[in-house]
């Protein structure tokens, strides 16, 4: 075989190879090309949180603050804008079987949370605080009081409501409620003293529910921030939500809807 066959022959291998390799790289690209840069944006919800992430009366269509913010998100992404809905207890487990991109559920920053998910810059400072009747209002001017009830306290299962109960009132019995309207009613029906949860969650309850002697004490019990959640492996999106943050903030497009959705 002469010199010049043989060049030909191995220049031609390699060019083979080399279109293999390159063929291989992009069908693994697509295979982990996230959803949103495939024009999907999925967004884990738990909508049961009054203002911030909720189904509107009669149409059962997600709103709130969170809502609109994840429509502006998806807009500046170039994405259609899918709801995930799942329990709270599903939402991070799901971002890391990566069913979704991005939770956008009135997550507040925790140090535990914080070894599972990257977190965005902040976007509202809130308290746990205290919903309780009308008639028992009297039996807790402080925090003191509350830190001291040996009485039953009603949390949502996985929230930092539940943490701060578990950790700092352990005289009280705690009870486990799927949701914040479901904790509510039970302090309706006296099967709880009290209910601690996000303080806009509860003055949002007590506004609705005043007429029924139910009362939100005056006492942040914690100092939190909410922020949205993405994969600790998707610095993009990351970047990406924190630039839209940014924008929000300074043109005014935050505090507007925050006043929308929150106005007390």
């Amino acid at each position: 075989m002469s010199t010049t066959t043989m060049t030909k022959k191995i220049l031609s291998v390699l060019c083979g190879c080399l279109l293999l390799s390159l063929t291989a790289c992009s069908l693994n690209e697509r295979s982990v090309r996230p959803s949103w840069k495939g024009g999907v944006l999925r967004v884990g919800v738990t909508p049961n949180y009054p203002c911030l992430i909720d189904k509107a009366a009669g149409t059962g269509q997600i709103c709130g603050f969170e809502a609109e913010c994840a429509a502006l998100l998806a807009e500046r992404l170039h994405s259609r804008l899918q709801f995930v809905e799942l329990k709270w207890e599903e939402q991070i487990p799901a971002l890391e079987r990566k069913k979704v991109d991005i939770i956008m559920s009135a997550m507040s920053i925790t140090e535990m949370r914080k070894f599972q998910v990257a977190f965005s810059e902040p976007y509202l400072a809130i308290s746990q605080m205290a919903l309780t009747t009308k008639a028992g209002e009297a039996e807790y001017p402080s925090a003191q009081e509350i830190l001291a009830t040996h009485k039953a306290i009603g949390v949502e299962k996985g929230t930092t409501g539940d943490i701060f109960v578990q950790r700092y009132c352990l005289a009280a019995e705690p009870l486990f409620f799927s949701s914040p309207a479901a904790a509510v009613q039970a302090l309706r029906d006296k099967r709880i003293d009290l209910f601690i949860h996000d303080g806009p969650v509860l003055g949002s309850y007590a506004a609705a529910n005043g007429a029924d002697g139910l009362v939100l004490l005056q006492t942040p019990l914690t100092s939190e921030e909410l922020a949205w959640a993405v994969r600790r492996d998707d610095p993009i999106l990351l970047k990406a939500v924190n630039s839209a943050l940014r924008t929000w903030k300074n043109d005014g497009t935050l505090e507007g809807l925050l006043k929308k959705w929150l106005p007390q």
